[in-house]
């Protein structure tokens, strides 16, 4: 009779799935190749790499932008603009992203995660740190077998 407990320990250890550390993500290579476009992100963003990203790019990438700002809304050439001067005069950027959920449907997935940016503006007398902070959502989209980023950048 003690077998059974065992068993039925057994089955729930066999059915038990492992997590991406860090996340509650599950452990899978899907998962793990969305999240490495995540943090390919999150690497171009501290060297403030405009190549970088843009590369993370897909061609069909347009993300609405701001509501505060309608003027925002960025195609793949948007970025290519935008982002170098974005970029410009900021002197260091430190983003840390908390995944909240990631879901896959075929060739496209969507990471919701919370975002906390901090950055170093120039200002004449030196420096001026910022901090924004925000719930966001990222989705990505299968080109050629790998992941890129459609919208939210």
């Amino acid at each position: 009779m003690r077998i059974a407990p065992l068993l039925a320990l057994a089955a729930l250890a066999a059915c038990s799935h492992n997590t991406i550390p860090g996340t509650n993500v599950r452990d899978d290579p899907q998962n793990r190749a969305v999240l490495q476009v995540l943090a390919n992100y999150k690497e171009a963003m501290e060297a403030r790499d405009a190549n970088a990203l843009i590369s993370l790019a897909a061609p069909g990438y347009f993300d609405k932008g701001d509501p505060a700002r309608p003027g925002d809304a960025h195609d793949l050439e948007g970025l290519r603009k935008s982002v170098p001067r974005d970029f410009k005069g900021v002197r260091a950027l430190k983003l840390d992203i908390d995944i909240r959920n990631l879901k896959i449907e075929g060739d496209r997935a969507q990471v919701d995660f919370f975002g906390v940016m901090r950055y170093a503006v120039a200002v004449p007398n030196g420096e001026k740190w910022f901090t924004e902070s925000d719930d966001q959502r990222m989705k990505f989209v299968k080109v050629d077998g790998d992941w890129k980023i459609s919208s939210g950048m």
